[in-house]
């Protein structure tokens, strides 16, 4: 099981461009391709997390990020005079996107005015900030040599799949909007007209809109056959030139965790930071890894397994809260931007081009034991971060969307995870609250597994917090010893930490 987590880190998938061709900025310090991987990072996470309740922001968000990702891509140096070939996919999908931006513009059927989606939102300012990078520094990049234009043209790759998994999350929002439209009108007894060329849950006016984002979904897909691994394997690297980087991101991240929790409860950030720090214990447990097999760490049969048992506690404890955020809530962009670096500074070291390098390759990159450091003191920062969120369980008048705390609370009574009630089958939410997608108090059920949860990440996060820093302790020991001499002889035996001789199973 130690190993599970790991492997799901490795999903987050570098570099475009040559770092020393583009200068950072002092508000982002991610490189173009570190932005471009983010968006796709973002677009895999919104398919897993999409559901019928979104559906109006993101299909009301889906043009703009068009027009964003159309910007960049023509933005990018080395494009012929004229109608390019390969340029014309992005061009057909932006005309798409555009007929789409009308027919939504001034509409007063679904979905009609309203927000929009942030986490797309949150791509969309991504690909403008790439494109505005681009254009001051892009007339540097060589572009007619083989590895630039490599490099270029895995950019136009990793732009498109950004958008192919975006047009199908909003597909798949579509679609469960129409089925929970049905499972409505059911429970209520009332007829519903099925459209005949769909899926059985599309309704209008769903499944005109189901045509035409699965026309979108289509040309993206068609640029991307037969090329997306042959692009990416282009990607340039980006060399790890700052061995501080992973210090000054993790430093930065719990600033700015600390800063939000103590302004405002908004579970769309507790969904941020929890799953960040699901992903900090992903990346620590492959960081580790690679430490022992350099020699900078001993091995240990503790370390691994306490670290992923809190990791999933962070991964369950997110999907909790993320059942309380509401489809249009804002993430803080100071937050949002700290967990986008956070993630670009693991992956700068544990990733090679598209796949989790090797505990080999890892080990030889320079600011190895930095990023151990680093890592180790957010795995013993971890719990007292724990202790705080838990608090926000506790807080009176805590609500969510309807839908999704029904689901909830059924789900987790019908799995003994709740107390179940007395009196029988219970409804925790009533069908008005859900067919009017109001947000709601926390029914018993949700309440209770939302702390018992937030308790077993406590008890996670401070096991691996103590054996992080028992491990830290042993490390600066055998370093003083290796630099002054055995002076630990001199020490009581009791005070001595014992020594974990085990060795960790690799991937």
């Amino acid at each position: 099981m130690a190993t599970d987590l790991r492997l799901a880190y490795a999903d987050i998938d570098e570099e475009l461009f040559d770092v020393d061709q583009i200068p950072m900025t002092s508000r982002d310090v991610r490189s173009v391709g570190e932005m471009l991987f983010d968006v796709d990072y973002l677009a895999r996470q919104l398919l897993m997390d999409v559901d019928g309740e979104a559906a109006g922001t993101l299909l009301r968000s889906w043009p703009t990020m068009v027009a964003a990702a159309e910007d960049l891509w023509a933005s990018l140096p080395g494009r012929r005079p004229g109608v390019d070939e390969r340029d014309r996919p992005i061009t057909r999908l932006s005309a798409q996107a555009a007929t789409i931006e009308t027919s939504l513009s001034g509409r007063t059927a679904w979905p009609g005015q309203g927000p929009t989606s942030p986490r797309i939102d949150q791509m969309t300012q991504t690909f403008i900030n790439a494109a505005s990078l681009v254009r001051r520094y892009g007339a540097e990049i060589p572009h007619e040599q083989p590895d630039a234009h490599r490099d270029l043209e895995a950019a136009r790759t990793r732009i498109m799949h950004g958008l192919y998994l975006t047009a199908h999350a909003v597909n798949v929002a579509l679609h469960d909007h129409g089925r929970d439209r049905v499972d409505d009108a059911r429970s209520a007894g009332r007829r519903i007209h099925l459209a005949q060329h769909h899926s059985p849950y599309a309704i209008a006016p769903t499944g005109v809109w189901v045509d035409r984002m699965s026309a979108c979904e289509n040309t993206a897909r068609s640029y991307l056959t037969d090329r997306f691994t042959q692009a990416l394997a282009g990607e340039a690297m980006r060399p790890v030139d700052d061995p501080g980087r992973l210090a000054q991101a993790l430093a930065n991240w719990d600033i700015q965790t600390h800063r939000a929790l103590a302004r405002d409860l908004e579970p769309s950030n507790i969904l941020l930071i929890t799953r960040t720090q699901g992903l900090i214990a992903g990346a620590s447990m492959v960081l580790v890894d690679a430490a022992a097999t350099a020699g900078v760490l001993d091995r240990s049969d503790r370390l691994i397994p306490a670290i992923a048992e809190a990791g999933r506690s962070w991964s369950n404890l997110a999907s909790r809260w993320g059942d309380l955020a509401a489809p249009g809530a804002r993430l803080e962009e100071p937050l949002a931007r700290a967990a986008a670096e956070v993630r670009a500074a693991y992956r700068q070291i544990t990733h090679d081009q598209t796949t989790l390098a090797t505990p080999e390759v890892i080990a030889s990159r320079p600011g190895l034991p930095q990023a151990v450091t680093a890592t180790l003191r957010a795995v013993e920062a971890g719990s007292e971060l724990a202790a705080v969120v838990a608090e926000k369980a506790d807080t009176p008048n805590l609500t969510g969307p309807a839908r999704a705390l029904s689901r909830r609370a059924h789900n987790d009574v019908e799995a003994g995870l709740a107390t179940p009630p007395a009196e029988g089958d219970v409804v925790w939410v009533s069908p008005a609250d859900i067919l009017a997608k109001r947000l709601v108090p926390l029914p018993p059920p949700v309440a209770e597994t939302l702390r018992a949860a937030s308790d077993a990440t406590i008890d996670a996060t401070s096991s691996a917090s103590a054996v992080a820093t028992l491990h830290q302790s042993e490390h600066a020991a055998a370093a003083s010893n290796m630099e002054h001499g055995p002076r630990g002889k001199d020490l009581p035996e009791l005070s001595r930490p014992p020594v974990a001789t085990s060795t960790v199973p690799r991937r």
